[in-house]
């Protein structure tokens, strides 16, 4: 084991040497848990800048950074002092500052996509007055209104944050997709972002879209020598299902490849579990520094059928006990500043997990159906519940508290009833301004009577007034669904999307505020999304199928309770992403969270056979199992 802490600063060197001016190089940076990866991302800022800055101060020009969330690019940006010579961002923030000049290279793509999916519904027919068909012609309706009114566009927009409201405004997809496009397809645009940014981070690269990362690299393969791309990642850690599965081996041999090897967060006997769950996987294990001791693990293993607050309350006082540390007692009291000493951090390995503790289960197995929003429902992005979550709950929370003018704040800032537009027009003709607020008074009093007498409205009920008052907009997919779910004709099925909708707007405004409450990280629960690159004193992770309820995951088969099915044979003999890859994947960056001790508690219809596992594979010794 080595002693020296510092067995990892050639990788920063190495990097330094990539962003000289006279030979630029771009480089993929391999980082495993625990190795510093920002802290060598912000150094590479730093020479960057340094060595650089009269360059691109003269030119005008910025180092770019892409980062995966925004709190994420907040802590970078600070750690650099906010220097004006680099930007920032999320990867949807970058992308459309990127593409937003090009608007009519936009409105082309938008017109292809439109036309294109004319096309398709135009050929596709269902029985008259059924939902199906409802749904179909409602559809089109919508894209033939928006393409007609194509050339009214005078700028396109879009919000990073979420809210993309109007015939003017792009979604999130839509904005990735463009970019990589355009990169690809525009020459002019690559040589666009390589004036503007010369030098290209991009922070968790196996999650980012892999269309727009492989587009990104054919920039940088048709620029060589004077622009330098930066990939910081670990493949192992790869948690979205639209990220790049061979980014290590789609890099170019004339990439450099360093690679970190020491863990600075855990102690030894935490790093050697890590190294053991991805040792099957990859050839990348890590080192644990000598100062940081031996640290304890624990497998606690109970049957399926197990009362889980008793079962995880029971290990927290156990490992109370083995570890000696009574911090471990508040495992089963909510959590709180993840730096404190006292706070023992309870990890779920899957959503589906945290909506049936949490109580928002029916909304989100309903919408996690949609492959294309599945990114966006976990971290909270996803456009259809926007209107829910940032005018709704507020307005409720502030009409529970008799806060008038919050009320009216949301409104005027957010209902098209209150838009700029009509506004001065009513200011214009004696009596209207007044009929206005007297409409938008009445919608609110119709929105907030749902909740009167303790009365809890399901999202289709909120959805329903709306769309009548018109005091805040639907967004089209939940407008689409509301409208089909209200035929009685016919009983053959509506789209995929439309059905899921429908089946989300089934669910109770309350399941929405839990929602909302899980995605800011408030719960007392946390899972693979909201922890990766954090770090927990002590950490219980908890693994169940029976709660998970997903057929994109399987504890059971990691851990040897369950056979692989043919399917998982045969994806993993066409080097296809299997649910075991996907399993190990969010165990690993689970259990290499943990700084002092780590307890795992697995619930199983087998125990005996993940007893087995764990011993024969060396996971754990014999007596750091636990039957329960």
């Amino acid at each position: 084991m080595p002693t020296d802490p510092s067995v990892d600063d050639h990788v920063d060197v190495e990097i330094a040497e990539c962003l000289a001016p006279e030979a630029p190089r771009s480089f993929f940076l391999y980082a495993g848990a625990g190795s510093g990866k920002t802290r060598s991302l912000v150094n590479a800022v730093r020479h960057g800048t340094t060595s650089r800055g009269r360059e691109l101060a003269l030119r005008g020009q910025q180092l770019a950074v892409i980062t995966f969330t925004n709190a994420a690019a907040t802590e970078i940006s600070s750690r650099l002092d906010f220097d004006p010579l680099v930007r920032v961002s999320t990867i949807h923030s970058f992308a459309w500052n990127l593409i937003r000049e090009f608007q009519e290279d936009i409105r082309h793509c938008v017109e292809v996509e439109l036309k294109a999916t004319i096309t398709e519904l135009e050929s596709q027919s269902s029985k008259a007055g059924s939902k199906k068909e409802m749904d179909r012609v409602h559809r089109l309706q919508r894209a033939r209104d928006r393409i007609s009114t194509l050339d009214e566009v005078r700028r396109f927009t879009y919000n990073p944050a979420g809210e993309n409201r109007g015939r003017e405004a792009l979604n999130h997809a839509q904005v990735i997709s463009l970019t990589a496009d355009l990169l690809t397809t525009k020459p002019l645009l690559g040589q666009s972002l390589i004036t503007r940014h010369p030098i290209l981070f991009i922070d968790e690269s196996q999650d980012t879209n892999k269309t727009l990362l492989e587009a990104f690299m054919l920039v940088a393969a048709s620029h060589e020598g004077e622009f330098v791309l930066g990939l910081f990642g670990d493949t192992m850690q790869r948690i979205y299902t639209d990220g790049k599965t061979d980014i290590g081996e789609a890099v170019p041999a004339t990439w450099a490849t360093p690679v970190k090897v020491m863990n600075h967060r855990s102690p030894e006997r935490i790093v050697r579990l890590s190294n053991r769950i991805r040792a099957d996987v990859d050839d990348h294990p890590q080192q644990a520094r000598a100062d940081r001791g031996n640290g304890i693990v624990r497998l606690f293993i109970a049957p399926s059928s197990s009362d889980v607050e008793t079962i995880e309350s029971a290990v927290a006082q156990q490992m109370a006990v083995i570890t000696h540390d009574p911090g471990w007692s508040t495992a089963t009291k909510p959590d709180t500043d993840s730096t404190d000493g006292r706070v023992v951090k309870r990890l779920i390995l899957e959503h589906h997990m945290a909506a049936q503790r949490l109580g928002f289960a029916e909304l989100f197995s309903a919408l996690s159906s949609l492959d294309s929003e599945r990114t966006s429902l976990l971290d909270g992005s996803i456009s259809g519940l926007q209107v829910f979550l940032k005018q709704i709950k507020p307005l409720m929370e502030a009409h529970r508290q008799n806060d008038n003018f919050r009320i009216a704040r949301i409104v005027r800032e957010n209902s098209p009833l209150m838009a700029t537009r009509v506004l001065e027009d009513a200011s214009q003709q004696a009596g209207t301004l007044r009929e206005v607020l007297r409409t938008c008074q009445l919608a609110v009093d119709r929105l907030t009577g749902l909740w009167n007498a303790n009365a809890t409205p399901t999202l289709r009920e909120v959805a329903m007034v709306l769309n009548d008052t018109s005091v805040f907009v639907l967004a089209p997919a939940v407008q689409t669904a509301l409208v089909t779910g209200q035929s009685s004709g016919g009983d053959d099925t509506v789209t995929t999307e439309t059905a899921a909708w429908q089946s989300a707007l089934a669910a109770p405004f309350s399941e929405l505020i839990n929602y909302g409450t899980y995605i800011k990280g408030a719960s007392p629960f946390a899972t693979h999304q909201g922890v990766k690159g954090l770090e927990f004193p002590r950490v219980m992770v908890v693994i169940s199928d029976f709660e998970a309820r997903g057929f994109m995951f399987s504890y059971e088969k990691l851990l040897g309770a369950k056979p692989l099915t043919k399917a998982d044979t045969d994806n993993q003999m066409a080097g296809r992403d299997t649910s075991l890859d996907r399993t190990r994947r969010l165990m690993y960056v689970t259990c290499s969270r943990a700084m002092q001790s780590l307890a795992i508690v697995a619930y199983s219809n087998d125990p005996a056979a993940v007893h087995s596992f764990a011993a024969d594979n060396e996971w754990f010794g014999s007596d750091e199992i636990v039957l329960i």
